[in-house]
Protein backbone atom coordinates (compact mmCIF):
# COMPACT_ATOMS: atom_id res chain seq x y z
CA UNK A 1 0.00 0.00 0.00
CA UNK A 2 2.69 2.43 1.25
CA UNK A 3 4.56 1.41 -2.25
CA UNK A 4 1.67 2.11 -4.24
CA UNK A 5 1.50 5.38 -3.00
CA UNK A 6 5.35 6.46 -3.18
CA UNK A 7 5.18 5.11 -7.08
CA UNK A 8 2.19 7.54 -7.67
CA UNK A 9 4.20 10.63 -5.86
CA UNK A 10 6.89 9.89 -8.38
CA UNK A 11 5.17 9.95 -11.56
CA UNK A 12 3.93 13.11 -10.45
CA UNK A 13 7.41 14.29 -9.93
CA UNK A 14 8.28 13.23 -13.25
CA UNK A 15 5.76 15.25 -14.50
CA UNK A 16 6.24 18.21 -12.29
CA UNK A 17 10.18 18.20 -13.82
CA UNK A 18 9.22 17.54 -17.37
CA UNK A 19 7.34 20.58 -17.03
CA UNK A 20 9.86 22.45 -15.27
CA UNK A 21 12.12 21.65 -17.96
CA UNK A 22 9.56 22.94 -20.45
CA UNK A 23 9.40 19.45 -21.96
CA UNK A 24 5.38 19.82 -21.75
CA UNK A 25 4.10 23.10 -22.43
CA UNK A 26 0.42 23.78 -22.40
CA UNK A 27 -0.38 22.61 -25.59
CA UNK A 28 1.20 19.72 -24.90
CA UNK A 29 -0.61 18.93 -21.51
CA UNK A 30 -4.01 19.83 -23.42
CA UNK A 31 -3.36 17.27 -25.70
CA UNK A 32 -2.13 14.48 -23.46
CA UNK A 33 -5.61 15.29 -21.57
CA UNK A 34 -7.51 14.82 -24.43
CA UNK A 35 -5.83 11.43 -25.49
CA UNK A 36 -6.00 10.04 -21.61
CA UNK A 37 -9.73 11.00 -21.83
CA UNK A 38 -10.65 9.80 -25.56
CA UNK A 39 -8.47 6.66 -25.66
CA UNK A 40 -6.57 5.60 -22.34
CA UNK A 41 -9.23 5.74 -19.78
CA UNK A 42 -12.17 4.40 -21.75
CA UNK A 43 -9.57 1.28 -22.11
CA UNK A 44 -8.82 1.32 -18.93
CA UNK A 45 -12.44 1.01 -17.55
CA UNK A 46 -13.52 -1.48 -20.55
CA UNK A 47 -10.24 -3.96 -19.54
CA UNK A 48 -11.80 -3.52 -15.42
CA UNK A 49 -14.41 -5.60 -16.61
CA UNK A 50 -12.65 -8.31 -17.89
CA UNK A 51 -12.59 -11.79 -16.15
CA UNK A 52 -15.96 -10.76 -14.24
CA UNK A 53 -18.08 -14.01 -14.04
CA UNK A 54 -21.81 -13.94 -13.66
CA UNK A 55 -21.44 -16.54 -10.71
CA UNK A 56 -20.40 -13.62 -8.75
CA UNK A 57 -23.16 -10.93 -9.35
CA UNK A 58 -25.88 -12.42 -6.40
CA UNK A 59 -22.93 -11.68 -3.83
CA UNK A 60 -21.80 -8.60 -5.35
CA UNK A 61 -25.62 -7.05 -5.51
CA UNK A 62 -24.84 -5.57 -2.15
CA UNK A 63 -21.94 -3.42 -2.56
CA UNK A 64 -23.81 -1.66 -5.40
CA UNK A 65 -26.54 -0.44 -2.89
CA UNK A 66 -23.65 0.90 -0.47
CA UNK A 67 -21.67 2.08 -3.58
CA UNK A 68 -24.66 4.45 -4.56
CA UNK A 69 -25.67 5.33 -0.96
CA UNK A 70 -22.08 6.75 -0.02
CA UNK A 71 -22.33 8.70 -3.53
CA UNK A 72 -25.50 10.29 -2.72
CA UNK A 73 -24.63 10.71 1.06
CA UNK A 74 -20.95 12.26 -0.54
CA UNK A 75 -22.42 14.56 -2.69
CA UNK A 76 -24.94 16.43 -0.03
CA UNK A 77 -21.80 16.66 2.48
CA UNK A 78 -20.30 18.03 -0.13
CA UNK A 79 -22.70 20.83 -0.75
CA UNK A 80 -23.53 21.42 3.18
CA UNK A 81 -19.15 21.25 3.33
CA UNK A 82 -18.22 23.79 0.50
CA UNK A 83 -21.57 25.53 -0.05
CA UNK A 84 -19.38 28.91 0.34
CA UNK A 85 -16.68 27.86 -1.79
CA UNK A 86 -16.27 30.18 -5.42
CA UNK A 87 -17.98 28.73 -8.09
CA UNK A 88 -14.96 26.88 -10.28
CA UNK A 89 -13.29 25.65 -6.89
CA UNK A 90 -16.84 24.19 -5.89
CA UNK A 91 -16.88 22.28 -8.68
CA UNK A 92 -13.60 20.50 -8.41
CA UNK A 93 -14.27 19.97 -4.43
CA UNK A 94 -17.93 18.59 -4.89
CA UNK A 95 -16.18 15.96 -7.81
CA UNK A 96 -13.40 15.54 -5.94
CA UNK A 97 -15.80 14.38 -2.69
CA UNK A 98 -17.68 12.38 -4.78
CA UNK A 99 -15.17 10.35 -7.23
CA UNK A 100 -12.04 9.10 -4.61
CA UNK A 101 -9.40 7.43 -6.35
CA UNK A 102 -10.57 3.76 -5.78
CA UNK A 103 -10.47 3.46 -9.26
CA UNK A 104 -7.37 3.08 -9.42
CA UNK A 105 -5.81 1.99 -5.48
CA UNK A 106 -9.06 -0.03 -5.11
CA UNK A 107 -7.44 -3.28 -6.29
CA UNK A 108 -3.77 -3.16 -5.20
CA UNK A 109 -5.36 -1.66 -1.98
CA UNK A 110 -7.54 -4.25 -1.32
CA UNK A 111 -5.82 -7.22 -2.53
CA UNK A 112 -2.90 -6.30 -0.25
CA UNK A 113 -4.83 -6.05 2.68
CA UNK A 114 -7.72 -8.98 2.21
CA UNK A 115 -6.66 -10.98 -0.71
CA UNK A 116 -7.77 -11.69 -4.25
CA UNK A 117 -10.57 -13.14 -3.15
CA UNK A 118 -12.02 -9.39 -1.93
CA UNK A 119 -11.71 -8.18 -5.52
CA UNK A 120 -14.79 -9.08 -7.25
CA UNK A 121 -16.58 -6.75 -3.94
CA UNK A 122 -14.44 -3.88 -5.34
CA UNK A 123 -15.71 -4.65 -8.86
CA UNK A 124 -18.90 -4.41 -7.92
CA UNK A 125 -18.44 -1.30 -5.56
CA UNK A 126 -16.80 0.59 -8.64
CA UNK A 127 -19.36 -0.07 -11.37
CA UNK A 128 -21.44 2.76 -9.89
CA UNK A 129 -18.81 5.17 -9.39
CA UNK A 130 -18.00 4.69 -12.74
CA UNK A 131 -20.77 5.63 -14.41
CA UNK A 132 -21.59 8.50 -11.70
CA UNK A 133 -17.56 9.70 -12.99
CA UNK A 134 -18.44 10.03 -15.96
CA UNK A 135 -22.43 11.27 -15.75
CA UNK A 136 -22.87 12.82 -12.66
CA UNK A 137 -18.97 14.14 -12.60
CA UNK A 138 -18.87 15.89 -16.03
CA UNK A 139 -21.89 17.30 -15.19
CA UNK A 140 -20.83 18.72 -12.62
CA UNK A 141 -18.00 20.40 -14.33
CA UNK A 142 -20.03 21.41 -17.75
CA UNK A 143 -23.31 22.66 -15.95
CA UNK A 144 -24.28 24.92 -19.24
CA UNK A 145 -21.62 23.84 -21.25
CA UNK A 146 -22.70 20.93 -22.86
CA UNK A 147 -25.27 18.76 -24.22
CA UNK A 148 -26.92 15.85 -21.93
CA UNK A 149 -26.50 13.86 -25.08
CA UNK A 150 -23.01 14.77 -25.24
CA UNK A 151 -22.40 13.30 -21.78
CA UNK A 152 -24.28 10.17 -22.59
CA UNK A 153 -22.13 9.18 -25.02
CA UNK A 154 -19.33 10.16 -23.72
CA UNK A 155 -16.14 7.54 -24.37
CA UNK A 156 -15.78 6.80 -20.97
CA UNK A 157 -19.23 6.07 -20.27
CA UNK A 158 -19.34 4.07 -23.53
CA UNK A 159 -16.81 1.76 -22.32
CA UNK A 160 -18.77 1.25 -19.05
CA UNK A 161 -21.78 0.12 -20.62
CA UNK A 162 -19.76 -2.12 -22.65
CA UNK A 163 -18.12 -3.27 -19.77
CA UNK A 164 -21.61 -3.86 -17.95
CA UNK A 165 -22.94 -5.90 -20.71
CA UNK A 166 -19.48 -8.41 -21.16
CA UNK A 167 -19.99 -8.56 -17.26
CA UNK A 168 -23.64 -9.79 -17.42
CA UNK A 169 -23.27 -11.62 -20.32
CA UNK A 170 -20.16 -13.79 -19.48
CA UNK A 171 -18.60 -12.65 -23.00
CA UNK A 172 -14.90 -13.12 -23.30
CA UNK A 173 -13.50 -10.67 -25.75
CA UNK A 174 -11.07 -12.17 -27.98
CA UNK A 175 -6.96 -12.60 -27.13
CA UNK A 176 -6.19 -9.87 -29.63
CA UNK A 177 -8.64 -7.47 -28.48
CA UNK A 178 -7.86 -7.55 -24.73
CA UNK A 179 -3.97 -7.49 -25.07
CA UNK A 180 -4.64 -4.32 -27.12
CA UNK A 181 -7.27 -2.49 -24.61
CA UNK A 182 -5.04 -3.59 -21.77
CA UNK A 183 -2.34 -2.55 -23.39
CA UNK A 184 -3.76 1.23 -23.81
CA UNK A 185 -5.53 1.14 -20.70
CA UNK A 186 -2.25 0.59 -18.76
CA UNK A 187 -1.09 3.91 -20.10
CA UNK A 188 -3.77 5.99 -18.11
CA UNK A 189 -2.04 5.72 -14.49
CA UNK A 190 1.34 7.03 -15.57
CA UNK A 191 0.19 10.07 -18.31
CA UNK A 192 -2.93 11.31 -15.83
CA UNK A 193 -0.13 11.75 -12.86
CA UNK A 194 2.45 13.47 -15.22
CA UNK A 195 -0.50 16.15 -15.99
CA UNK A 196 -0.73 16.27 -12.40
CA UNK A 197 2.43 16.89 -11.83
CA UNK A 198 2.99 19.52 -15.19
CA UNK A 199 0.18 21.22 -13.50
CA UNK A 200 1.59 21.15 -10.27
CA UNK A 201 4.91 23.17 -11.48
CA UNK A 202 2.81 26.23 -12.30
CA UNK A 203 1.97 26.17 -8.20
CA UNK A 204 4.75 27.22 -5.24
CA UNK A 205 5.53 23.99 -3.04
CA UNK A 206 4.14 26.09 0.18
CA UNK A 207 1.03 27.12 -1.84
CA UNK A 208 0.52 23.41 -1.61
CA UNK A 209 -0.83 22.89 2.18
CA UNK A 210 -3.45 25.35 2.54
CA UNK A 211 -6.80 25.91 4.81
CA UNK A 212 -8.90 24.78 1.98
CA UNK A 213 -6.79 21.63 1.23
CA UNK A 214 -6.27 20.46 4.62
CA UNK A 215 -10.09 21.39 5.35
CA UNK A 216 -11.05 18.99 2.03
CA UNK A 217 -8.26 16.37 3.22
CA UNK A 218 -10.45 16.11 6.47
CA UNK A 219 -13.62 15.47 4.74
CA UNK A 220 -12.34 13.04 1.87
CA UNK A 221 -9.92 11.08 4.21
CA UNK A 222 -11.54 11.48 7.74
CA UNK A 223 -14.84 12.42 7.63
CA UNK A 224 -16.64 10.25 4.93
CA UNK A 225 -15.00 6.71 5.62
CA UNK A 226 -15.61 7.03 9.47
CA UNK A 227 -19.17 8.18 8.60
CA UNK A 228 -19.89 5.06 6.11
CA UNK A 229 -18.29 2.95 8.93
CA UNK A 230 -20.50 4.18 11.31
CA UNK A 231 -23.87 3.78 8.99
CA UNK A 232 -22.38 0.17 7.95
CA UNK A 233 -21.94 -0.76 11.26
CA UNK A 234 -25.42 0.02 12.22
CA UNK A 235 -26.62 -2.32 9.70
CA UNK A 236 -24.19 -5.29 10.21
CA UNK A 237 -23.44 -6.70 6.45
CA UNK A 238 -21.17 -9.05 6.50
CA UNK A 239 -17.56 -7.73 8.33
CA UNK A 240 -15.59 -8.02 4.70
CA UNK A 241 -17.77 -5.80 2.87
CA UNK A 242 -17.75 -3.09 5.79
CA UNK A 243 -14.03 -3.37 5.68
CA UNK A 244 -13.59 -2.97 1.61
CA UNK A 245 -16.34 -0.21 1.73
CA UNK A 246 -14.54 1.84 4.33
CA UNK A 247 -11.10 1.66 3.03
CA UNK A 248 -11.87 2.32 -0.53
CA UNK A 249 -14.05 5.59 0.42
CA UNK A 250 -10.63 6.53 2.24
CA UNK A 251 -8.74 6.75 -0.95
CA UNK A 252 -7.44 10.13 -1.89
CA UNK A 253 -9.11 12.59 -4.25
CA UNK A 254 -9.57 10.68 -7.71
CA UNK A 255 -6.96 11.73 -9.85
CA UNK A 256 -9.62 12.94 -13.07
CA UNK A 257 -10.23 15.61 -10.80
CA UNK A 258 -7.51 17.18 -12.63
CA UNK A 259 -8.26 15.86 -15.84
CA UNK A 260 -11.63 17.40 -16.20
CA UNK A 261 -10.75 20.84 -14.67
CA UNK A 262 -8.27 21.10 -16.71
CA UNK A 263 -10.03 19.96 -20.01
CA UNK A 264 -13.16 22.47 -18.94
CA UNK A 265 -11.21 25.25 -17.52
CA UNK A 266 -12.35 24.69 -13.77
CA UNK A 267 -9.20 25.54 -11.18
CA UNK A 268 -6.83 23.43 -11.96
CA UNK A 269 -4.54 24.08 -9.58
CA UNK A 270 -6.98 23.15 -7.05
CA UNK A 271 -7.15 19.90 -8.22
CA UNK A 272 -3.73 19.27 -8.52
CA UNK A 273 -3.15 20.18 -5.00
CA UNK A 274 -5.74 18.37 -3.34
CA UNK A 275 -4.91 15.38 -5.04
CA UNK A 276 -1.07 15.30 -3.89
CA UNK A 277 -2.07 16.62 -0.53
CA UNK A 278 -4.29 13.65 -0.14
CA UNK A 279 -2.06 10.83 -1.56
CA UNK A 280 0.35 12.06 0.97
CA UNK A 281 -1.92 12.40 3.83
CA UNK A 282 -3.34 8.99 3.16
CA UNK A 283 0.27 7.25 4.03
CA UNK A 284 -1.19 7.77 7.41
CA UNK A 285 -4.66 7.93 7.42
CA UNK A 286 -5.72 4.74 5.12
CA UNK A 287 -3.29 2.45 7.36
CA UNK A 288 -5.01 4.06 10.48
CA UNK A 289 -8.45 3.22 9.24
CA UNK A 290 -7.43 -0.43 8.50
CA UNK A 291 -6.22 -0.94 12.18
CA UNK A 292 -9.71 0.58 13.80
CA UNK A 293 -11.87 -1.59 11.35
CA UNK A 294 -9.62 -4.59 12.78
Amino acid sequence: MFEMQIFLLCLILVGFLTAKARLVDENARSSLTNLILGVFLPCNIFASFFGTSRSQLPSMGIMLIISLGVMTISIVLAHIFFHKIAAEQKKVLLYAALIPNASLLGNPLIESIYGTAALPYVAAYLVPLRIALWSLGIAIFTVGKTSLRKIIFHPCLVASYLGILIMVTGFNPPVILSRIVISLGNCTTPLSMMVVGAILGLVKAKKMFTPLTVYFSFVRLIFIPLLVMGILFIFRPDPIITNISVVLNGTPAGITTVILADKYGSDKELASKIVCVTILLSMVTIPALVWILQ
